[in-house]
């Protein structure tokens, strides 16, 4: 262990307690100011928004049954890191991130803690690649969805895992030495490295600048599930007629358009075929009624999508997406509660 009166080890021939000792002992107090606000805000998310985020987790798991119950438990911690960052809480769009911000930011004494904390706001979830191990502690990465080289700390408790050619999966953010993650991590070793770039290019962006977080559970699903969901297509079932026919596979068309999820895809087939066996319906356009059902699906699934974006999407008004979309709904829930 260096002394204080030892010569500093960067080689500027003064003592260390006359040349970088301070410093050191500066960073030493913001990496512990900043783990510390770390587990506040995931303490207040947990517990002023349990509820929300409770409610969140369980309708995600809801079209991920098949997710391996092993990993169960590390999928809801990392919905919930990105619930955090990326679900708005409030009407005015803050997250549960920014509110936890703004409580804090004011009382926190030293500058540099607060700089960090406020780059937070842009954490992403990332699937990174280790290059190469640069010490004992850190190590340099490539993140698979952006391309970009990152120098960060290897995460507690994987260091058995980490090596040239593995993976992390987490949410890397700004820490005072070097990257570090928030929530937790998941490391896998290099023989899965293939498996996870071929999941990441098929997952491919569909007009959205960032689908990677936008999409992040559908993709986390596909990551750690062990077997790719066997989805029915519309030949599958017996429909009614072959205009509800029609629109079950115009529907699937479009979910597919979107990666959505093969979980996704089974759910809507099902509500559709449950909706078209309830109730008796006459269909001039088909692609009215798969729009119609894909915003209906909301209710049933952890989806976001406007009337105006799956108008343009199926070339529908969206007034008659809200009006048959209310009819679904209406009956779904109907039946559902018999």
């Amino acid at each position: 262990m260096l002394k204080r009166n030892d010569p500093c080890l960067c080689g500027s021939g003064k003592k260390y307690k006359k040349c970088c000792m301070q410093k050191n002992e500066s960073k030493a107090i913001v990496t512990q100011e900043l783990h510390q606000l770390e587990t506040e805000m995931l303490y207040t998310a947990f517990t002023r928004y349990q509820k929300e985020l409770t409610n969140w987790v369980q309708s995600y798991h809801h079209v991920y049954p098949d997710v391996e119950e092993n990993v169960t438990e590390t999928l809801s911690s990392m919905l919930l890191v990105w619930l955090i960052f990326h679900r708005p809480i409030q009407e005015n769009g803050q997250t549960i991130y920014d509110t936890f911000l703004e409580t804090k930011i004011r009382k926190i004494k030293r500058p540099q803690t607060a700089n960090i904390i406020e780059t937070w706001k842009e954490t992403k979830p990332a699937v990174l690649e280790v290059l190469a191990l640069t010490n004992e502690t850190e190590c340099e990465s490539r993140n698979l969805f952006t391309g970009e080289t990152v120098t960060h700390l290897i995460p507690s408790e994987h260091n058995e895992t980490v090596e040239p050619g593995s993976t992390i999966i987490g949410f890397p953010a700004k820490g005072e030495i070097s990257m570090t993650f928030i929530g937790p991590v998941i490391s896998n070793r290099p023989v899965k490295t293939a498996e996870i770039k071929q999941k990441i290019d098929a997952f491919q962006s569909n007009g959205s600048d960032d689908p990677f977080t936008a999409k992040w559970p559908q993709l986390l699903s596909s990551l750690l599930a062990e077997n790719e969901a066997v989805v029915k297509s519309a030949d599958d079932f017996q429909w009614s007629s072959e205009q509800v026919k029609e629109t079950a596979t115009i529907l699937l068309e479009g979910l597919k358009k979107d990666q959505h999820s093969p979980e996704i895809e089974q759910l809507a087939l099902e509500k559709w075929y449950a909706f078209t066996t309830a109730k008796k319906v006459t269909i001039r356009k088909p692609e009215a009624f798969a729009a119609a059902m894909e915003y209906a699906l909301q209710e049933f699934a952890p989806l976001s999508v406007t009337q105006k974006a799956l108008a343009e999407k199926y070339n529908v008004s969206a007034s008659t997406i809200s009006t048959r979309s209310i009819e679904i709904t209406n009956e779904l829930r109907a039946t559902e509660s018999v």
